[in-house]
């Protein structure tokens, strides 16, 4: 009876997997819609399939921090972020791999004169204590500032926050939007509005509402790819794809690909790549 019992056991145990567990040659992806917006639906994700015949199980974009987190959990084999890891996610021997560098635009509607914002206004602005287009030089108008969800550790607000902000706390009663792209939209919509958002998600705007938007220079810099790789623009950062310890199969492969001349020309079309 008691090796019956063992037997059933056994056959039990072959067939039970943890829900969170992936194969090491499963293609997962979580994170940053920075990256998975204009880099992996842009054509990456495509173009690796087709050559390689390799495929994604899912590409998921809930932002830097929660793509991080389904990593550490096993739920996916390959995260994004659009920051730099923090020293905690490096002792849980996570690695980023940059495949491209990004800056965090300032658009305003096109209508607005701003031309150039400095980070002492910036932060202004975004703290709430600047609440007039006038204070700025601007025209005798309430300022309109849209952000990404707060409290959602999305990778553009806390970069922001950190390198325009000196990490002050966000102003109250910003409106919320869930995805950066409709944040430029939100802006084409509105002559007093502000956003902070990746400048490659500009291109993920339809052409009609695209012309009624302008990214103003920080500090009299402007965002060109020149600036974000030297740093000179103020707010740039790196774009990575994140493994738990050395990538290996599949993953390896993708990051391989990414840093390729066909994979760079994928980056290069809204982004700055590490290589030309």
């Amino acid at each position: 009876m008691k090796e019956r019992f063992l037997v059933v056991l056994f056959i039990l145990a072959m067939f039970v997997v943890p829900v969170t567990a992936t194969g090491e040659d499963e293609l997962s992806y979580s994170g940053s819609s920075t990256i998975g917006m204009s880099v992996l639906d842009a054509g990456a994700v495509k173009a690796f399939e087709e050559k390689t015949g390799i495929k994604f199980k899912s590409v998921e974009q809930p932002g830097s921090g929660k793509g991080i987190k389904a990593l550490l959990e096993g739920k996916v084999t390959l995260a994004g972020a659009s920051r730099t890891l923090e020293a905690e996610e490096k002792k849980q021997k996570l690695i980023g791999h940059a495949i491209g560098y990004d800056a965090i635009a300032v658009f305003v509607n096109k209508k607005n004169p701003i031309k150039n914002l400095s980070k002492e206004q910036l932060k202004g602005i975004f703290t709430g204590k600047i609440k007039n287009w006038k204070e700025v030089g601007g025209k005798d108008a309430p300022i309109t500032p849209n952000t990404e969800i707060a409290g959602q550790k999305r990778a553009t607000m806390l970069a922001f926050q950190e390198m325009a902000m000196d990490k002050a706390s966000y102003g109250q009663g910003f409106k919320e939007i869930d995805f950066p792209r409709d944040q430029i939209v939100d802006v084409a919509k509105n002559e007093n509005a502000i956003c902070t958002v990746s400048y490659g998600l500009l291109a993920a705007v339809s052409p009609d509402l695209r012309e009624k938007v302008k990214a103003v220079t920080v500090n009299n810099i402007e965002p060109t790819d020149k600036n974000i790789q030297s740093g000179a623009y103020l707010i740039s950062r790196p774009l990575l794809l994140v493994t738990t310890g050395l990538p290996k199969g599949n993953v390896k492969k993708f990051i391989d690909f990414m840093l390729s001349k066909e994979g760079q020309e994928i980056v290069n079309k809204n982004f700055v790549p590490v290589k030309r």
